[in-house]
């Protein structure tokens, strides 16, 4: 019985602990970020005559919900309360697609082939090398590209770094500058494209 009553105050200390702890956790809010379709208008849309399939990479170090941010040369900092809206490789595939539509009227990107023989898909992969920011610095994303046009019989490979500022003090400019990468490689992929 003593033994017993001796024991109650450290496990009610622990507890307590825990609890502390818990609170602690429970009281940071959750932030959530999108990427931005670039630009941001739509033009007239047609018929589309040319149909892409678009698959993205992205390293498993970023592909992830929380924001990751370089602090050194060799130090991340995972911030757990400044998530993605949704999984960081499907956020950029999304945004990425629809980056290329407004760009082209004429251009459909979808992940699925359609029953139609003039409408040989133009296959591209895209494998994000890094995607990476330093707070208040500058957001870098380098891609590789592979551009596979079975109708023209192409089948072109490439790579670029593009960098954007991160304008703000909060970490929604993070998500903006990103949006200004994936525009720019946008740009590039659309330029590769066959003519309408």
């Amino acid at each position: 019985m003593r033994a017993a009553s001796l024991r109650a105050p450290h496990l009610r200390a622990a507890g307590l602990g825990a609890a502390a702890i818990l609170a602690g956790c429970a009281g940071q809010a959750d932030h959530f970020y999108a990427l931005t379709t670039l630009p941001e208008n739509t033009g007239p849309t047609t018929a589309f005559t040319t149909h892409v399939m678009l698959t993205i990479s992205l390293p498993p170090v970023i592909d992830r919900r929380q924001m990751v941010i370089a602090t050194g040369a060799d130090q991340l900092l995972v911030l757990e309360h400044e998530r993605w809206a949704a999984p960081l490789s499907e956020l950029v595939a999304q945004t990425l697609a629809r980056d290329i539509e407004q760009r082209r009227a004429d251009v459909l990107v979808a992940d699925r082939s359609f029953d139609q023989a003039s409408l040989m898909p133009v296959r591209i992969r895209v494998d994000v090398v890094r995607m990476s920011v330093r707070e208040g610095g500058q957001a870098t994303l380098e891609a590789h590209w592979r551009l596979v046009d079975a109708r023209r019989n192409t089948d072109e490979v490439g790579g670029e770094t593009f960098q954007s500022p991160v304008a703000g003090g909060d970490y929604a400019a993070i998500a903006r500058a990103f949006s200004n990468d994936l525009s720019s490689l946008a740009d590039r992929l659309t330029a590769k494209l066959p003519a309408p």
